[in-house]
């Protein structure tokens, strides 16, 4: 079989992992209303499965970058998938929350070496081909991934009542298993087999030279920021609705569902600019994109505004719509884009796990927020954050554009 041929295969079976990931990650937000109703929980207490969730995948990204630079990429992220099988089967049979919050906790871990470690796999593979469109295409069906999630919930739950959320996450499995099958007959890119690997000392000195002296260091902040508005607001948005609009959480998963459809087309869109405008502007119009529509829906609710369905869908669409046509896609890709190939996927593993830590940031300050003052003080969080990441992109990152590939 020939490198293309080959890379048109590894590909697409490396990024399904990204469409599972983000099916999973949708599915315990789904989830977070019955799991409350059925314990007697408070949200700040339910919203922690968030929080363990993300903490597992800081740790998974941090590690498995690293290793992924040393040993290779293959058999991490046929291991992963092995991972997430078994703690997803936990999570959907656990008796009680603190094992429900620990299974979330491997499944997150699981989450955050795919993301961590595909990137870089499919980096090595796409020599031939524009790199950024391959990487931007993955993310382009991790939009369904997440839709699937919110419709798929809503469905379990109407159809199954409280006790649907053990479904729910137990469903992920089914995609998982084709998933391990294929990702075991892949084999590592000529472009890694090619390359001297570092010493794990040799790669956290020249990760650290990048965070620095490179910029490195400005993306991954610029991830953190995003990360706080997008795992924040993608984790809470079933419960949001659920809570300004008064409705079942069957029904805010469907309507998170119809909210979360506008990122397909814009997810199209960003494929088609990715290798031709700057990451840059990509980047700094998708942050103030999604900032100003947080900011109004967030002002309007702590003054007490009625917004209806309709206003608020709306508000919320055009938030995700600029995220989705830019730095959802920005943020993840110029790291094993632009890296150098011997830290590439360390880079990827440092950038992700910022942005972990902005998700845990998010959706812990949301829940702090909400307790004080009400959804709207913690979607003006989510907006504050995308302002500044608007400023972080526009003053400390270069002219990030497609003519600056690193071999």
């Amino acid at each position: 079989m020939t490198p293309s041929k080959q890379a048109r295969r590894a590909i697409p079976i490396a990024g399904a992992g990204i469409v599972l990931g983000s099916y999973d990650l949708a599915a315990i937000s789904v989830a977070f209303a019955p799991i409350r109703s059925q314990w007697h929980l408070s949200t700040s207490v339910v919203t922690t499965l968030g929080t363990a969730t993300l903490v597992g995948m800081l740790i998974g990204s941090l590690a498995a970058g690293f290793l992924a630079d040393r040993l290779g990429r293959r058999g991490i992220i046929v291991g992963d998938v092995a991972l997430f099988i078994g703690s997803a089967l936990v999570a959907a049979l656990s008796p009680d929350f603190g094992v429900l919050a620990g299974a979330r906790l491997a499944t997150g871990l699981a989450v955050g070496i795919d993301f961590a470690v595909v990137f870089p796999f499919v980096a090595d593979w796409a020599s031939v081909h524009p790199r950024g469109r391959s990487m931007a295409w993955i993310l382009f069906g991790a939009n369904f991934g997440t839709l699937a999630a919110y419709g798929v919930g809503g469905l379990i739950l109407v159809h199954t009542g409280p006790l649907g959320w053990r479904l729910l996450l137990a469903s992920p499995v089914i995609l998982a298993l084709p998933l391990l099958i294929f990702r075991r007959t892949l084999i590592e890119a000529p472009g890694w087999g090619s390359l001297v690997p570092l010493s794990l000392a040799q790669l956290v000195r020249r990760a650290s030279f990048a965070l620095r002296n490179e910029r490195l260091g400005a993306q991954a902040l610029a991830t953190l920021l995003y990360q706080i508005t997008d795992q924040g607001i993608g984790l809470v948005l079933p419960l949001l609705l659920v809570a300004v609009l008064k409705t079942s959480a069957s029904s805010g998963a469907l309507d998170a569902a119809l909210v979360k459809a506008i990122t397909i087309p814009a997810s199209l869109v960003a494929v088609l600019l990715v290798d031709w405008m700057s990451r840059r502007k990509l980047q700094v119009i998708g942050f103030l994109g999604r900032a100003i529509p947080l900011c109004l829906i967030g002002f309007a609710l702590i003054d007490g505004l009625h917004l209806a369905g309709v206003v608020l869908g709306t508000l919320l669409g055009v938030s995700y719509f600029f995220g989705a046509a830019g730095p959802d896609k920005t943020t993840v890709i110029s790291p094993s884009e632009f890296s150098a190939p011997e830290i590439r996927a360390s880079s990827q593993g440092l950038s992700q796990a910022a942005g972990r830590l902005g998700g845990i940031v998010g959706i812990t300050g949301y829940a702090l927020l909400v307790s004080v003052g009400g959804p709207g003080a913690g979607l003006l969080l989510f907006g504050g954050a995308c302002l500044l990441g608007a400023v972080v992109s526009l003053v400390a990152l270069p002219r990030l554009s497609p003519t600056s590939y690193r071999p």
